[in-house]
């Protein structure tokens, strides 16, 4: 995808009223579709992300996707790392095309196929799929084998006020998180770095509405880049191990995959990775190590979910979320602990 296609429009997309919305999102395909004729203009509407409001535009049999940030998103997700991250993925044909940008939001390509449910996902034949796609941009997207995760948590923590507007949020705070989370950052970060797991691009959002099933083509896609940046490959698994408890109000761990489960997964992973080393020793290694992972994994959502409780003016239980996240990194933290002790 050459840069000269990418358009920036000076334009912001109403979040409340749909009428308003449409007006401007026409206003743009003036320029951007200028052969589309405004009348005959349909949309559709998506959005499953609890931070965004995602609908199509089509004429004909052509589409376009406009993503539209919530409030203070920006708090969270870092919006120039994010075109740069999908311009980079697009060009190795892991992203649909980047059209432009406008105010407050994106305007991409449209890939075809629906996002999968829980329980297509735990479905094995989903299941390999979806680790070959993961072992195939972990190898494929070129990184400085560098990784910001820890120093994310921390700009979220910087986000984070001690203080909440209601008190029943404050004692709340107060009654399930420590007066330092920083200090749990640090020590996860510490614990890590010294495995030395290998750092490559990741998507780090592999949740359930991320993964869209192609039945035509019987092939599967990572959509929604908002969190992709260099990692480590272990935590872009552990991160999707995390997401079988599903997003829709409270997660049910008891709903993750068993532990076979994800030894398959991991050996199926390594089996498709670029001649990465593959063996019983090295899927022992990162079975073991995956409880660390996470457990970071579980940290990273659950600050963000305080930063959001804070922010976001959706209608979603952030601090009850960030909670259920808190308490899966404290009881993952501990039994990865309790098992190299011993």
């Amino acid at each position: 995808m050459s840069s000269a296609q990418f358009q920036t429009f000076d334009a912001d997309l109403s979040l409340t009223s749909q009428t308003d919305c449409e007006n401007s999102a026409r206003e743009i395909l003036t320029k951007l579709r200028p052969e589309w004729k405004s009348p005959e203009i349909t949309f559709e509407y998506f959005s499953v992300g609890i931070t965004n409001k995602i609908f199509s535009a089509g004429f004909g049999t052509e589409h376009v996707i406009f993503r539209v940030f919530g409030h203070n998103t920006n708090k969270v997700i870092d919006r120039e790392n994010e075109v740069i991250a999908w311009k980079q993925l697009a060009e190795y044909g892991f992203a649909a095309p980047l059209y432009g940008k406008f105010n407050n939001g994106l305007i991409c390509g449209f890939l075809e196929g629906k996002s999968l449910a829980i329980e297509q996902m735990r479905d094995s034949k989903f299941n390999m799929n979806i680790a070959k796609r993961i072992a195939q941009l972990h190898s494929s997207v070129p990184t400085n084998g560098k990784t910001p995760v820890f120093e994310k948590m921390r700009t979220f923590l910087q986000q984070l006020n001690p203080s909440f507007e209601k008190e029943s949020q404050q004692n709340f705070f107060h009654e399930n998180f420590p007066t330092d989370l920083g200090a749990e950052i640090s020590k996860i970060e510490k614990m890590i770095v010294m495995l030395k797991e290998p750092i490559v691009f990741c998507h780090n959002d592999l949740l359930v509405h991320n993964i869209v099933y192609d039945s035509e083509k019987k092939s599967i896609e990572f959509i929604d880049y908002e969190y992709a940046f260099p990692n480590y490959a272990l935590y872009d698994i552990a991160n999707h191990f995390c997401e079988y408890a599903g997003v829709e109000g409270s997660p049910d761990y008891s709903k993750c995959l068993t532990k076979d489960e994800k030894w398959a997964f991991i050996n199926d992973y390594l089996r498709f990775s670029n001649g990465k080393e593959h063996s019983d020793t090295r899927i022992a290694t990162m079975f073991k190590n995956l409880l660390l992972f996470e457990a970071a994994a579980h940290l990273f959502w659950a600050v963000w979910a305080l930063v959001q409780a804070q922010n976001s003016t959706i209608d979603f239980d952030y601090l009850t979320y960030a909670h259920a996240r808190y308490q899966q990194y404290q009881k993952r933290l501990h039994k990865y602990i309790s098992k190299i002790e011993h």
